[in-house]
């Protein structure tokens, strides 16, 4: 196995690579255990048991893979493929941030790898390109191995137009799906620990008793509130079980629907904490992150933050993890975002290619992304489920739950202009949540400019 790199997508990588996962982490049924113990050392990559190498192959697989450390599954992985099976695989890593326009520029010129890498950002998009190839008639004659394994969820997550053409890599069922919470600082307070099927007024009244803003305590923090499919997974707990009311789109994506009375009732939640200054604004962050430097009493995130912040608390205070609360009628709010891998639709190597997505979409692909590149397992329950996997963070095997009963869906836009809109959502919104508009002054601005972006054709 050859792999390709510059000293530049070394240094950079580290700095860009991860999206929604902060360092390593931030960038988805053994019983967990009663708390969250810290994350024990990456276990050592089993050995190959293969008596003799198998016979050399003519082909040679390129692929497309995020630069380390969110790369180091791929790179092990494609070693373990040449290994298994003869064929040669050059790794080429890429900065996360230029993946989308690099896969682009690559599928015009040619010169595109066999395996590319995706998240739900560019997927669709990329998709309506033709740069990826369909795959439902390989699921149908030559299924991945252990199929049933992967969330149904995740794999219909990732279909467009109804057409399977990925597998999923990294799962997120939300961006602040998993609520930490400092255990030091709620005992010394004599406040009871989240539970189980808390509320959002539960979290709230738990907030407004924690925080001491002449002391600068916050009583909750966010990993993000601004990007659409962050502040999607939060909204998604409002309203009634069945209700689309508090989506940012309709199900078709072609209607924007953020100026009414279910977002202002969202809005006024929000506004209300960072005004009591019980949720933090922008000028009040810190460099270590407010809840590990232990001003915050609870902070909501990525599943995978929980680990970090394990690691990063150890000796400083106990802290533990709960899931985001229901809201009042018992909504539980989910957000589906990932990665994936894909194959290029102008390979000449489909069979190979097809393979090596297999393998970097196994069971053991997922638990080394978990133990070994510290960020959280690919779409097979069997990976968020593992003991290893479960023994760095409990929560993993909780969110599995959730996924298995379904989360709800990334904000794509029909037209699949994601990043154009997220990019406009994100500035309009965080004028509300800094306090310089209101959201009834605001409101329909942020209509106004969305809806102008969903109602342009498909690139």
């Amino acid at each position: 196995m050859q792999r390709k790199f510059t000293r530049r997508q070394l240094l950079k990588g580290a700095a860009v690579g991860l999206g929604s996962v902060s360092a390593g982490i931030l960038a988805a049924c053994a019983a967990p255990p009663a708390s969250a113990p810290p994350a024990p050392a990456a276990p050592a990559a089993p050995a190959t048991e293969a008596t003799s190498a198998p016979a050399a192959s003519s082909v040679t697989l390129r692929l497309q893979a995020p630069a380390v450390p969110l790369g180091g599954m791929a790179i092990e992985f494609a070693k373990r493929f040449q290994d298994d099976t003869g064929i040669k695989v050059e790794v080429e890593e890429t900065i996360y941030g230029e993946i989308e326009k690099k896969t682009q520029t690559g599928f015009i010129s040619d010169t595109l790898q066999d395996v590319v890498y995706g998240h739900h950002r560019w997927l669709f998009l990329n998709f309506t390109k033709g740069i990826y190839a369909v795959l439902d008639d390989m699921f149908k004659s030559d299924p991945p191995p252990d199929f049933a394994d992967i969330f149904p969820s995740v794999m219909e997550g990732n279909k467009f137009d109804g057409k399977n053409f990925s597998l999923p890599d990294v799962v997120h069922p939300g961006g602040n799906i998993a609520v930490s919470y400092n255990k030091t600082l709620l005992a010394e307070k004599g406040l009871e620990e989240p539970k189980a099927g808390w509320t959002l007024a539960d979290w709230e009244a738990l907030a407004r008793k924690a925080a001491d803003p002449a002391k600068g305590i916050f009583g909750m923090s966010f990993d993000n509130i601004t990007a659409m499919h962050y502040y999607s997974n939060i909204a998604r707990s409002f309203g009634e079980k069945n209700s689309t009311d508090m989506w940012l789109m309709d199900r078709e994506g072609k209607t924007f629907q953020y100026n009414t009375p279910m977002h202002k009732e969202i809005a006024g939640w929000f506004v209300s904490l960072h005004n009591d200054k019980i949720a933090p604004r922008k000028k009040d962050q810190i460099e270590t992150g407010l809840f590990v430097g232990g001003l915050s009493a609870t902070h909501s995130g990525i599943v995978g933050s929980v680990a970090d912040f394990l690691k990063k608390t150890a000796g400083k205070f106990e802290m533990d993890a709960v899931l985001l609360p229901v809201g009042d009628k018992g909504r539980q709010g989910t957000c589906y975002s990932g990665n994936q891998w894909m194959i290029n639709a102008k390979t000449k190597h489909m069979p190979e290619a097809y393979k090596l997505l297999n393998m970097l979409t196994s069971k053991d692909a997922g638990v080394y992304l978990a133990t070994n590149v510290a960020v959280q397992p690919n779409g097979r329950k069997s990976a968020w489920t593992d003991p290893a996997v479960n023994q760095i963070n409990r929560m993993f095997g909780v969110a599995a739950g959730l996924i298995e009963a379904g989360v709800e869906p990334f904000p794509m836009p029909y037209n699949t202009r994601f990043t154009e809109a997220n990019t406009a959502f994100q500035a309009e919104i965080e004028q509300i949540w800094e306090g310089t508009v209101t959201w009834d002054e605001h409101a329909p601005v942020i209509q106004k400019k969305l809806q102008e972006i969903l109602d342009q054709p498909r690139p």
